[in-house]
């Protein structure tokens, strides 16, 4: 029993000497306001955010018009610069995602996802737009060789981005971009 209080004496030493060694010896209320320096380090953070858009609405297909209806999920990331501005990822991929063509009735799937990097300005809010590509499968594959479908460009993803790399806004519209 007293080997065992000797033991346990001896853990307690150590550990208080640990703790000992772990703590500052002053503690003080001081504070200093954060350098130039580091305020900008702060500020150069990669910021990102996440969504699923609803899409829904027309666009001109190789035959004819699409009506498509699914779900765009968009990531956005933002690496800022030190000196402000910066670059944004823009990925978009397509979910559950179909067309039904007009006047033919047919179906179509849309399916795809795309990275895009577009850069954010230093000096004011930006409203970037990205037009990913994805690739819409027809209703039927003709006999003979199997050729990929073409790219098209549906949807538009406009992302609000400001100096510091904020991501403030994200939206998908379907359909030709107006000018």
């Amino acid at each position: 029993m007293r080997r065992n209080a000797l033991r346990l004496a001896g853990r307690v030493c150590l550990l208080t000497a640990a703790l000992g060694l772990t703590v500052p010896g002053t503690v003080g209320t001081a504070t200093a306001e954060p350098t130039r320096t580091a305020r900008a380090a702060a500020a150069a953070l990669p910021q990102f955010r996440s969504v699923s858009l609803p899409v829904s609405g027309t666009f001109a297909g190789p035959r004819e018009n699409v009506r498509i209806t699914g779900t765009l999920d968009v990531t956005v990331v933002t690496l800022p610069a030190a000196a402000g501005g910066g670059t944004a990822q823009i990925i978009s991929s397509l979910d559950d995602t179909s067309g039904t063509g007009d006047p033919s009735g047919a179906r179509y799937d849309l399916v795809g996802a795309e990275r895009v990097d577009l850069p954010f300005s230093a000096g004011a809010t930006t409203t970037l737009k990205a037009r990913p590509s994805f690739l819409l499968i027809p209703p039927v594959i003709p006999p003979g060789p199997v050729v990929p479908p073409n790219p098209i460009r549906p949807v538009t993803v406009s992302v609000t981005v400001t100096s510091t790399g904020v991501i403030n806004a994200i939206t998908a519209t379907v359909g030709t971009p107006a000018p």
